[in-house]
């Protein structure tokens, strides 16, 4: 059967996560916009394409992950769910991740300055490989699901006989290497409980990506230059007729 916590009411949980994305949100809106756009709109400005008619790529598809967080951070009213909450959550930060990276990946972004300012897009993709990548943990039954400094964490982690939280996903789920050693941790156990990341550290830490990313290009005329080749379209608007 599967374990919880009976003294701790579904109604009461209810309220715990909708503040947790309450707060997220205001954080959010604080921190990932500038001016009421969003913030790594901010490269139309490095590129120097704000006031011209060519149009750098960028700035857009930046801003389209970054609304689309927003977006979900607006129905904190009814998120009511550890589970779909979280996950929802985190796949569409790691929407974002998977921007700023390819970003990176183009420029060659060294790798330690990348593991050392941008620790978070790492923890996001993470958990993502553990949500769209189950592995073995396909083969544990009815699985608790909460989150860092929950109030209901004691009775869970008191009850659980395997706790997948941060360390569990970065030991499995960061590459394939150890998948048998996994099977045999997973395989057919039960009162097995997720921790996810608290949701307000993944924003702050998030909204300090964004803005260190900006930073990273517009500070490096290389990193501008290569970028500019590859995502700016000259007479962008001239050549669409809306000048």
């Amino acid at each position: 059967m599967p374990f919880s916590d009976h003294n701790y009411p579904d109604h009461e949980q209810s309220s715990v996560v909708q503040k947790q994305f309450e707060q997220a949100l205001a954080y959010f809106s604080e921190h990932a916009f500038k001016d009421d756009a969003p913030a790594m709109c901010q490269l139309h400005d490095v590129f120097g394409t704000t006031e011209s008619d060519h149009h750098n790529c960028l700035g857009c598809n930046f801003a389209d992950s970054i609304q689309l967080i927003e977006a979900f951070l607006k129905t904190f009213k009814s998120q009511e769910n550890v589970h779909f909450s979280y996950t929802t959550y985190l796949m569409l930060c790691y929407l974002l991740v998977e921007r700023i990276d390819t970003m990176f990946n183009i420029i060659q972004l060294n790798e330690d300055y990348r593991t050392k300012h941008f620790k978070i897009l790492l923890a996001i993709r993470r958990w993502a490989n553990f949500i769209k990548h189950p592995k073995a943990f396909l083969l544990t039954h009815h699985a608790e699901y909460t989150f860092c400094n929950s109030p209901k964490n004691g009775a869970l982690t008191d009850n659980a006989t395997v706790v997948i939280d941060r360390t569990f996903v970065d030991k499995y789920y960061s590459n394939d290497g150890k998948n048998n050693e996994l099977y045999k941790e997973l395989e057919n156990k039960e009162n097995v409980l997720v921790v996810f990341p608290d949701a307000n550290h993944v924003t702050e830490e998030l909204c300090a990506a964004i803005n260190k990313s900006v930073e990273v290009v517009r500070d490096n005329a290389v990193y501008k230059e290569v970028l500019a080749k590859r995502s700016t379209f000259l007479d962008y608007w001239f050549d669409n007729g809306t000048t």
